[in-house]
């Protein structure tokens, strides 16, 4: 079972991730609002995949985090975020294992090929 970890923190937006994640058939989601918390779900959970925002809470952001994860795992990073100033993208897409970089709303059409292409480039 392929683990995805969603890391959001806007609740209705990541239970409707989870949802439409759950639809498409991928069944083991964490969902997570924070870098520590995303840091201890890689560790503990092990995700093969992490969906990232990057205004997230606390101080941290979602690009300061997944700097941090990959020296925690070399899990792959898909930022999906409301973000769309060009020197965002650039620092995101610039951060270790980073995928891909959507902006919201992202829909199921977009997301899930590009899931699914780097799902299969871990296996």
């Amino acid at each position: 079972m392929k683990k995805i970890l969603i890391v959001e923190d806007e609740r209705i937006l990541a239970v409707s991730l989870k949802m439409d994640l759950e639809d498409a058939g991928f069944q083991d989601i964490t969902m997570v609002t924070n870098c520590d918390d995303a840091c201890l779900a890689v560790e503990e959970k092990k995700p093969v995949l992490v969906l990232m925002d990057i205004s997230i809470q606390g101080e941290k952001t979602g690009i300061d985090t997944a700097i941090l994860i990959s020296g925690i795992s070399p899990v792959p990073v898909i930022y999906l975020t409301g973000e769309t100033d060009i020197e965002t993208r650039r620092k995101a897409e610039e951060t270790p294992n980073c995928k891909g970089y959507l902006t919201k709303p992202v829909k199921m059409e977009v997301l899930q090929p590009l899931l699914h292409e780097v799902l299969n480039s871990v296996v």
